[in-house]
């Protein structure tokens, strides 16, 4: 089972170490999927349910609509560094994904 399923959000490497070896699934995998998880409960709660959905692509964090019709894609969020600099950083990580989320929500871009 994929970490996405399971709805958890690591909030340190030694959780997403623990998740890792308790779903026998990469750390890396964990980690993007608990950051996904983490980018969609911001989604969530910004609008107060499950309107939106996030995804990594190769082009970003990608939210889609409750159609699943493209929204807009937030180019800074890559999975890939940010699975990196979660290693290293993870309260800062999930900072940082809060802030950017947060912006698309001040700046009307996403509503």
């Amino acid at each position: 089972m994929e970490a996405d399923n399971m709805h958890e959000i690591p909030e340190t490497l030694a959780q997403a170490q623990a998740l890792a070896d308790k779903l026998n699934e990469p750390l890396d995998a964990v980690i993007q999927g608990g950051l996904r998880n983490w980018a969609q409960q911001l989604l969530d709660e910004g609008v107060e349910g499950g309107y939106l959905t996030a995804i990594f692509t190769k082009q970003g964090l990608e939210i889609q609509d409750i159609n699943n019709q493209h929204l807009l894609t937030e180019t800074s969020l890559h999975a890939e560094p940010l699975v990196e600099r979660f290693k290293t950083e993870s309260h800062a990580t999930l900072l940082l994904i809060q802030t950017k989320i947060r912006q698309l929500f001040d700046s009307g871009k996403l509503h």
